[in-house]
């Protein structure tokens, strides 16, 4: 689970561990303080819920950096050496959100935005796929999104068909992202139809990313999903969030381990909803 020291993310590591289906469960972070503190915090509520641990999974911290390519091979390598290489579910939960107060303009959040959420996220899953295309048929990817990711906010009905296209390849979504940021530059985003949010863009990117694995992994087995958790109280939502992280977590947690589990789905409230 990608930034699972705290907020939703730390909530979902809590219950995949208690849940009695794995053996393992990973917190990547990239403050070590902030996972290790994480991870003894969760193993106390494991502790107190129950006095044996038999059927609890394990709780680790392993650092991540999810804007830095060289903390992925690190991560990779660590999973291998740890963990005989084998990953059965990835949750990528971790991202970035400027503030609505930070005066940074707003063509200078544009790039780490999507940088963060979409392609170093998506950068990270494709180098640990080898290692969960080893599950056999039931391996899954949940990738936390939002509602703020809906495809209605592209103005544009022609770049809103090229996102939603049955045969879209990540080639051309990585394509039509760079092309989202290089009229932001050019200060003609709005003119073109994109929408005005660097995250919700980040986070459509993420959906969009997600039906095309789910089509490509489909021969593997691997389920590849997405969610969103609502409006969460976390830091990320400045605590204005109306739904404890907790609450908001079971989302992702539900892809992670239900029964006959969908694949390219967009979940929210625990049902399958509409992108």
């Amino acid at each position: 689970v990608t930034g699972a020291n705290k907020g939703v993310g730390f909530f979902i590591a809590s219950q995949l561990a208690s849940s009695g289906l794995f053996s393992n469960v990973i917190l990547g972070c990239r403050d070590a303080t902030r996972g290790k503190s994480a991870v003894e915090e969760i193993n106390k509520k494991l502790i107190s819920s129950s006095p044996t641990l038999s059927s609890f999974a394990s709780v680790s911290f392993l650092p991540l950096d999810l804007s830095e390519p060289s903390s992925h091979s690190t991560f990779k390598h660590l999973i291998e050496e740890n963990f005989g290489g084998r990953i059965d579910v990835l949750v990528n939960n971790g991202a970035l959100a400027f503030k609505g107060s930070d005066p940074t303009p707003f063509m200078e959040q544009t790039k780490p935005t999507l940088d963060v959420n979409f392609r170093r996220t998506l950068e990270f899953t494709e180098i640990l796929l080898p290692m969960m295309r080893k599950h056999g048929n039931d391996a899954r990817i949940v990738n936390v999104a939002s509602m703020a990711g809906r495809l209605k906010q592209i103005r544009s009905q022609e770049l809103q068909a090229q996102f939603r296209d049955a045969n879209l390849s990540l080639t051309k979504l990585r394509r039509l992202v760079d092309q989202f940021e290089s009229d932001v530059q050019n200060g003609v985003h709005s003119q073109k139809g994109w929408g005005s949010s660097n995250y919700g863009m980040s986070k459509l990117s993420l959906i969009a990313a997600t039906k095309v694995l789910a089509r490509e992994e489909n021969a593997y087995g691997i389920k590849v999903n997405c969610c969103c958790p609502g409006y969460c109280d976390t830091d990320m939502t400045s605590h204005r969030g109306t739904r404890s992280p907790e609450d908001g977590a079971k989302n992702a947690v539900l892809l992670a381990t239900m029964e006959n589990c969908p694949t390219g789905e967009f979940v929210e409230n625990l049902k399958v909803s509409s992108w």
